[in-house]
């Protein structure tokens, strides 16, 4: 077997397991998109964010060993840096998705506002996306990230805002923007993804 099929190997075992580490943020974020809607229960995602946590520190141990190995330089070592960055702002997605999760249990009947909607729809349209472009290795279609991000956070500042004046703040609107803080945290680390492809990967492609 020849050094760089070894390494490329060793790469896409890396890759694989950040595959499923987006896989399981991804399916987070839509069981609470159902259960923001209303379409089904608040849902237990402690197996999930195990699972995820489980994923970040054995990519983590990969890259290290891969390092170790085969002593990578330029692009190729700012990629395996990036898998690190990036197996975390997943794992964080997870966390931020049983947060979402744990809060609307406390509260399984009130309806939300559709700020709260559209803002859980966009933070997961940005993960997709931000994701995506990395593992594609094409950050041009990383770019409209920010500019989602920016949509998330207006949409928090008003809700908060709107609350702020209010001399009553009802249990509705409490929920709500606490919710939506959590969509923001989402949002920042889908913004850190697509920063980071841009920075790893904007001067071209990695040669493995």
């Amino acid at each position: 077997m020849s050094e760089a099929t070894s390494r490329e190997e060793d790469l896409g075992h890396m890759e694989a397991n950040l595959d499923r580490l987006f896989r399981i943020a991804l399916e987070s974020l839509e069981k609470v998109s159902r259960a923001l809607k209303g379409e089904a229960p608040a849902p237990d995602l402690s197996a999930e964010v195990a699972l995820a946590e489980h994923l970040k520190d054995t990519i983590y141990s990969e890259a290290l060993f891969f390092i170790a190995k085969w002593q990578p330089l330029g692009r190729i070592l700012l990629y395996v840096e990036s898998i690190i960055k990036v197996s975390y702002d997943l794992f964080r997605v997870s966390r931020y998705a049983n947060e979402i999760a744990l809060t609307l249990s406390q509260a399984p009947d009130v309806k939300l506002p559709e700020v709260v909607l559209e803002a859980s729809e966009t933070s997961r349209e940005m993960v997709m996306k931000a994701y995506r472009a990395f593992r594609s290795k094409k950050p041009s279609e990383a770019r409209g990230v920010e500019e989602l991000d920016s949509r998330v956070d207006e949409a928090y500042r008003a809700y908060t805002g709107k609350i702020t004046s209010s001399d009553l703040i009802r249990k509705e609107d409490a929920l709500a923007a606490l919710i939506l803080r959590q969509i923001e945290r989402v949002a920042d680390h889908a913004t850190y993804i697509a920063r980071e492809t841009i920075r790893a990967l904007g001067g071209g492609g990695i040669a493995i």
